[in-house]
């Protein structure tokens, strides 16, 4: 009689019983997995840079909330103002996620910071990947995990303190979950579902991922409205008799996604003196994005500081002294500022602000290397990810103009990828763009490539479903495909 197998027999086992693509997706997770492990030397050490101190000081300060709250304490409120609600320009998405951390080391060196940071997005990730691989296949799966979870530069800014990189993961899982319910919906008018459509439940479960992207970034909210409303439009079409369950579900995901803003907009409001939506920097952003820098504060701010702290000063002033909030004085400077732009000044900066967007994704290689890195970490990180970005860039500039003759799921997931792709890229004709926004974009381009690389494979096969549905599918393809040619064409036009 033989002895049972030890542990590494019981794996090669398991290992042989795996299907070839199975294999493959447990190699790129641990492809993505041993990146991570081997760029931490190379950021661990990297000081709080630019918007991360404002996320890690806010996270301090709710650690302390929380540790007055067990204790039975009252609130130091002064601290919670001046670094939570701060200056109001930033959602305190990644502040809660740090508060754990701050909640049980509350000293925590920045090697711990970098590290729970990483563990966290890398979770995240695969999380996002298990929903993607559940609803929308082992292909689209695989594409997540090589764009963009072997991006190097992806990588190395899982460990830091900005929330646009979350925010893509959560706006991934809330198209893979937008994705199932119209199949659900779909299954269930055909008689095939195995439940019926728990409107309340899907709804909150579609307004808690839309309204936890938002957190982390608040300029995703457009996107968040694009996606909810392409999959009520989609599921009405494909499931007509669904139609009151369906905008029962959209009301469910709408109440859900206000609920959970207004806590921090009143606070907010509250502290800041006037109504705060999201966040407060819009005017300023416009303003330093489109108008005349010199003429921000009536003229020109305090040259010893920077574009965005001088305005803020100011309009400070300028509340006191007239008894307005600080946010219309911020307003009414931004108009004075943009008083002399011009529909071709303005394609001239929204052009500029696209190339900023796109033309270095390793901006950022050399901001998040350690003093301590024992290796050049921005020369290796920045030459691969230049391999791998542009290509998946071109790839969803070819997603945004392709349209998908396939079936229902097929087109149902172009329509979404389109409409989040379109919403982000709204960015550079609102906000001075940077290198680091493509974080936020990057999942969808590897849902793109699986798009693509599907129609490519299902080419000449016979289309099943309803004719009329189908071709409405693609009529609304077709709009957003024209929508982004003809405001691309409209740009260019006036900046020439």
């Amino acid at each position: 009689m033989s002895d049972p197998p030890g542990p590494a027999g019981l794996l090669a086992r398991r290992w042989a019983d795996l299907e070839r693509a199975q294999r493959v997706l447990l190699g790129l997770v641990a492809a993505v997995v041993l990146l991570r492990v081997g760029l931490y030397p190379g950021t661990a050490g990297t000081p709080v840079y630019g918007d991360e101190a404002y996320y890690v000081d806010a996270a301090r300060a709710l650690s302390n909330l929380v540790r007055d709250l067990v204790s039975f304490s009252g609130p130091d409120t002064a601290e919670l103002s001046q670094n939570v609600a701060g200056n109001g320009w930033f959602m305190p998405g990644m502040s809660i996620l740090l508060t754990p951390l701050f909640v049980v080391v509350p000293d925590a060196p920045i090697e711990l910071v970098r590290a729970y940071l990483g563990l966290a997005s890398t979770a995240l990730l695969l999380l996002a990947v298990l929903g993607v691989r559940r609803h929308l296949g082992r292909v689209s799966a695989g594409a997540v995990l090589v764009v963009p979870g072997l991006v190097p530069m992806y990588a190395v800014f899982g460990f830091a303190a900005y929330g646009d990189l979350v925010a893509g993961l959560l706006v991934l899982m809330l198209l893979t979950q937008a994705v199932a319910l119209v199949r659900r919906t779909r299954a269930a008018d055909r008689g095939a579902g195995p439940e019926p459509v728990a409107a309340w439940r899907h709804g909150i479960h579609l307004g808690l991922l839309g309204i936890a992207a938002v957190y982390f970034r608040s300029s995703v909210s457009i996107l968040v409205v694009g996606v909810l409303a392409v999959t009520l439009v989609a599921g009405v079409l494909l499931a007509r008799a669904q139609w009151r369950r369906l905008v029962a579900t959209m009301v469910a995901a709408g109440a859900a996604f206000l609920v959970l803003l207004a806590p921090w907009s009143a606070y907010a409001s509250h502290e800041l003196g006037g109504r705060v939506l999201t966040t407060t920097s819009v005017p300023t952003v416009l303003a330093n994005t489109f108008g005349d820098r010199d003429d921000v504060c009536y003229g020109e701010c305090d040259p010893g500081s920077s574009i965005w702290f001088s305005p803020l000063r100011y309009s400070r002033e300028v509340a006191r002294a007239t008894g307005i909030s600080e946010m219309q004085a911020a307003a009414e400077m931004s108009v004075y500022a943009r008083a002399d732009v011009t529909a071709e000044s303005y394609a001239r900066d929204v052009l500029d602000n696209l190339s900023r967007y796109l033309r270095n994704p390793a901006g950022f290689a050399r901001i998040f290397e350690s003093p301590t890195a024992p290796y050049p970490t921005a020369e290796v990180v920045g030459a691969l990810t230049y391999l791998m970005v542009f290509p998946a860039f071109l790839v969803g500039l070819v997603m945004l103009l392709y349209v998908d003759r396939r079936g229902a799921g097929a087109q149902v997931q172009s329509l979404l990828v389109k409409v989040a792709i379109g919403a982000l890229l709204v960015q550079p004709f609102v906000h001075i763009a940077g290198s680091r926004y493509w974080m936020t974009l990057g999942p969808l381009l590897g849902l793109s490539a699986a798009l693509l690389y599907g129609a490519r494979r299902s080419r000449g096969r016979p289309v099943a479903g309803d004719v009329a549905t189908l071709a409405w599918l693609t009529r609304l393809q077709v709009v957003l495909v024209v929508g982004a040619v003809t405001a691309a064409t409209v740009v260019v036009a006036l900046a020439v």
